[in-house]
């Protein structure tokens, strides 16, 4: 059973992978200038070489055939070459993806840190300061643009991870209060404030036992969050990761690279939600 529903999990995995590239393939080739290709100013390049890259833009505007060639060689293990940056494309994602990917880790760690640390203190205290204060800080950061806080910390020389992760919070702060205000309510948390248990013993023997497979599927839920916010912070302060490189992808047109960039994200973002999904589901089995 346990097999099938892996087999079940890759199975959909990879057809969302394929999906999301296609798509953005298909999305790319009719997207306006996609014909021109910026090497064809260089003056020092002959006609045989400008028609080259007619020919090979060419190739490339028939996006059947070169997605079903692009499959062929991804089975080889081959992802191609960089069109705009001349280089293979395993090796931009060699260097690219771990700056990505540790931004992503600071980010979410920091998130969840200062989001869980305002709900547990809210709802400890049941203070309307430390209400106030959450509800101040969640609602002045998920009102203030993506952009704008960006370009504020790239002035400062902030590490942009910090302003993903302050864009991240507010989702994390709401849902945990939220989650825990629910928990408190519950009869036999009532029941167990009745009798005198202390504050930190309902919490931790009460409240967050039950409140745990909700938090692990909104972990799975934050990763998909964080990368939409992270890739065009990335861009926008000029950090080397992918959110930079599928930004110089869109803007030249570069159909390999785009491709697969869309297979990688598409692989963290559903990678993460099955996998906050499984673990959910085991402990609702467990407490069960």
């Amino acid at each position: 059973m346990k097999s099938r529903i892996i087999l079940a999990g890759i199975a959909r995995l990879l057809a969302l992978m394929l999906t999301a590239s296609l798509a953005g393939a298909l999305l790319l080739r009719y997207a306006p200038g996609f014909s021109s290709d910026e090497r064809e100013l260089n003056t020092g390049l002959s006609a045989g070489s400008i028609q080259a890259i007619r020919q090979e833009r060419l190739a490339q505007g028939n996006v059947p055939s070169f997605y079903l060639h692009y499959l062929a060689s991804l089975c080889r293990g081959d992802l191609g070459n960089s069109i705009s940056l001349n280089q293979p494309v395993r090796s931009l994602l060699h260097d690219r993806l771990p700056v990505t990917l540790q931004n992503l880790f600071l980010a979410l760690l920091l998130a969840w840190i200062v989001g869980l640390a305002l709900a547990f203190t809210s709802q400890l205290t049941r203070s309307r300061l430390a209400v106030a204060a959450g509800e101040g800080v969640s609602g002045v950061l998920i009102s203030t643009p993506a952009a704008a806080l960006a370009l504020l910390f790239v002035l400062f020389r902030f590490p942009l991870w910090t302003a993903a992760g302050l864009l991240i919070l507010p989702k994390i702060y709401r849902y945990s209060s939220n989650l825990l205000g629910e928990g408190y309510e519950k009869p036999h948390v009532l029941m167990a404030r009745a009798k005198g248990a202390g504050p930190w013993g309902i919490l931790f023997r009460h409240v967050v036992p039950a409140a745990l497979p909700q938090w692990v599927s909104l972990l799975g839920v934050s990763v998909s969050i964080a990368i939409g916010v992270m890739l065009p912070l990335e861009a926008i302060g000029d950090v080397p990761g992918i959110g930079q490189l599928a930004w110089q992808a869109a803007l030249s047109r570069d159909l390999p690279l785009l491709v697969n960039l869309t297979m990688a994200v598409t692989f963290l973002s559903v990678a993460a939600t099955t996998l906050s999904d499984s673990a959910k589901h085991s402990l609702l089995r467990n407490a069960a």
